[in-house]
C-alpha cells in the first residue's frame, strides 16, 4: 500500500458522518486529485492538503454548505440543524486549518462574536415565550384560587391568563420562525467567512 492509498484509508475513517455515496465520491476526487498532482509522499500530500482529519473538516463543511444551500433554494430558511451544522462545521475547519494565523484568526474570532450574539438572541426569544407561559399558569392559578371567594377578581386574572395563553400560542411559531432566521443568518455569515479563508489558503 502506497502513500496515497495510505492517506485516502486515513480520510475515510474521519468522513463517517457522510453517506456512502457522498464518502466514496469524496475519496475518489481526492485520490485522482493527489494522483494527477504527483504527491509521492505523506508530507507532500499533507503539504497540500492537510492532514487525513484536517481535510476531512473542509469536505464535511463543503457537503454541509452544499445541503443547506439546496434547502434553501425555495426562499425559506433551513432546518436549524441543518443551519447549525454548516456553523459547527466551518468552524471546525477553519480551527483545525493550517492557516489559522493573521485572516483566519481575524475572521475565527469574527465568526464566534456573531454566534454569540445570535445565541443571546435566540435565548432571548426563548425567555420571552417562556415568561409569557409562566405569566399565563400564574394568572390562571391565581384567578382559579379567588373564583370562589373573591369572583370578580378571580374572573379578571382567569381572563388575563387565558389572554396570555392565546398570545403564547401566538408567540411560538413566530418565535420558531425567528429562530430560524437568524440561525439561517448565522450559516450565511460562517459561509461567507469560510469562502474567505478558503480563497487566503489557496493563494
Amino acid at each position: 500500500m502506497n502513500e496515497r492509498q495510505k492517506y485516502i484509508n486515513d480520510l475515510a475513517v474521519n468522513l463517517s458522518q457522510l453517506t456512502d455515496e457522498e464518502r466514496n465520491d469524496a475519496l475518489e476526487f481526492y485520490d485522482e486529485y493527489i494522483a494527477d498532482a504527483g504527491l509521492d509522499t505523506r508530507t507532500a500530500i499533507e503539504e497540500k492538503l492537510g492532514t487525513p482529519r484536517q481535510l476531512s473538516h473542509k469536505i464535511l463543511a463543503d457537503y454541509s454548505i452544499k445541503a443547506n444551500n439546496e434547502a434553501v433554494k425555495d426562499g425559506h430558511p433551513a432546518s436549524p440543524h441543518s443551519s447549525w451544522r454548516v456553523f459547527w462545521w466551518v468552524l471546525v475547519a477553519i480551527i483545525t486549518s493550517p492557516i489559522t494565523f493573521g485572516l483566519g484568526i481575524a475572521l475565527l474570532g469574527l465568526l464566534l462574536a456573531v454566534g454569540g450574539v445570535a445565541i443571546g438572541l435566540i435565548i432571548g426569544a426563548v425567555g420571552v415565550a417562556l415568561g409569557i407561559a409562566a405569566a399565563a399558569v400564574a394568572s390562571l392559578y391565581i384567578g382559579i384560587g379567588l373564583i370562589t371567594t373573591v369572583p370578580f377578581s378571580g374572573l379578571f386574572y382567569i381572563g388575563v391568563g387565558l389572554t396570555l395563553v392565546g398570545l403564547f400560542l401566538v408567540c411560538l411559531p413566530l418565535c420558531y420562525w425567528f429562530i430560524r432566521i437568524v440561525i439561517q443568518g448565522i450559516a450565511n455569515f460562517a459561509k461567507f467567512i469560510y469562502a474567505k479563508v478558503q480563497a487566503r489558503r489557496e493563494k
